[in-house]
């Protein structure tokens, strides 16, 4: 009888277990019988080597000699180019003006050999004016600006180096290294 009390929840256990995912699929996937359904598919060599099995496959072996092709000729340089012959480079397969062609090998034409025109020296240099600065006032003395755009601006004071930031109503906001702020007026 206590045999029965027992049997009787786990077989309930046991049928109501199915019940929830079919019997088909829980017989398929808690016995097999042969084969895992659930394996990948493949007869690939990976997968011979992952199920164990030897590969026929020989490996690759590197080819005998030089398989690599010859090199580029180097681009020429401003050091290869020859004047005398129309800027082109010099190569073994250009043929080179000899003396007996009746012109010496570094004879220029006379039209190239003096310039055409005359060339003006160039006019002295003269120094730009300075824009004028923008100047400032703070508590703390005159600040100058040095660099900037219309959205903000770099200026010097006497206690550092600050950014200038406009509001937009005839102020600004200045903000000093030390991470003071201070509320200025700005000229227009």
């Amino acid at each position: 009888m206590r045999r029965t009390t027992l049997l009787v929840p786990l077989l309930g256990i046991v049928l109501a277990v199915p019940g929830c995912v079919g019997f088909n699929d829980y017989f398929d996937n808690t016995h097999t019988l042969g084969s895992n359904p659930h394996m990948p598919l493949g007869d690939g060599l990976n997968m011979r080597r992952v199920q164990g099995q030897t590969s026929d496959i020989t490996p690759i072996a590197p080819e005998p000699g030089n398989v690599w092709p010859r090199s580029v000729e180097p681009l020429p340089s401003l050091q290869n180019i020859d004047p005398d012959r129309g800027g082109q480079p010099r190569s073994s397969s250009i043929p080179r003006p000899t003396q007996s062609s009746g012109l010496p090998i570094n004879a220029a034409p006379a039209a190239m050999a003096q310039p055409s025109f005359q060339a003006t020296p160039p006019s002295p240099l003269t120094a730009a004016p300075a824009p004028p600065q923008t100047v400032i006032p703070t508590t703390t003395g005159a600040a100058i600006v040095t660099t900037g755009t219309d959205r903000y601006q770099t200026v010097n004071t006497p206690t550092g180096t600050a950014v200038v930031v406009p509001n937009g109503n005839g102020t600004a906001t200045l903000m000093r290294a030390d991470g003071t702020m201070e509320v200025v007026t700005v000229p227009r």
